[in-house]
């Protein structure tokens, strides 16, 4: 019966669905799977014990519970890939239950924003990953042209995902990633750029006529 642990990332070539695998130091815990990088790192500070990217065929040890990220090097963290991607279940590992996902998930994260003051920064970039490109060039354009508006869609869209932003910090967080080039990385297209560079012409002739 392989035995996986975060100090060697073991590589599964083919899983029989007889086999029984067990992960070092939990004798007893819960697994999830993950089909969505957002899924991934929702459960990544969730209760789950052992979590299997399905996506990747690779499975996490989740050794420092809800708090963020897997653990420290070589006791939490990636510990083994399946060739193939299979499904996996809890029932092929030694005492592990299905994790609910819905109890364990997305109540931490209303948890965690609350208990830790919001914790806006981690919150912003976790839900930026959860965003396409394109999405993320329309948020930031959103929110040059109609902040407010943008600030709404934000706080909208956040709740669907389990977030709870502030709407005073999140201004002034995306505003500051807005300054500091964060979003540089995006590419905004010919519509978007017009529209940016048109109503800002706009803004400029009022400011003009107005004093």
């Amino acid at each position: 019966m392989p035995d996986f642990n975060a100090k060697k990332v073991s590589k599964v070539k083919a899983v029989d669905p007889d086999a029984s695998y067990s992960v070092e130091g939990t004798e007893s815990g819960s697994f999830a799977i993950a089909s969505s990088k957002k899924e991934l790192k929702h459960l990544m500070k969730s209760d789950a014990d052992v979590v299997y990217d399905e996506k990747k065929g690779k499975l996490y040890l989740n050794e420092n519970g809800t708090a963020k990220g897997w653990g420290a090097k070589k006791v939490g963290g990636l510990i083994a890939k399946f060739k193939g991607k299979p499904e996996l279940s809890a029932e092929q590992f030694e005492g592990m239950e299905a994790f609910d996902a819905v109890t364990g998930d997305h109540d931490h994260e209303h948890d965690h924003d609350h208990e830790h003051g919001g914790d806006t920064k981690e919150q912003i970039a976790a839900y930026r990953e959860t965003l396409s490109d394109s999405e993320q060039a329309d948020l930031l354009v959103d929110f040059t042209l109609e902040p407010k508006k943008a600030l709404k869609r934000v706080i909208k869209d956040g709740k669907k995902e389990g977030y709870v932003f502030d709407r005073d910090e999140l201004a002034d967080e995306l505003e500051e990633m807005d300054k500091g080039g964060a979003f540089t990385d995006i590419e905004l297209d010919a519509a978007a750029m017009e529209a940016l560079f048109s109503q800002g012409g706009e803004q400029e002739q009022d400011r003009d006529a107005g004093c």
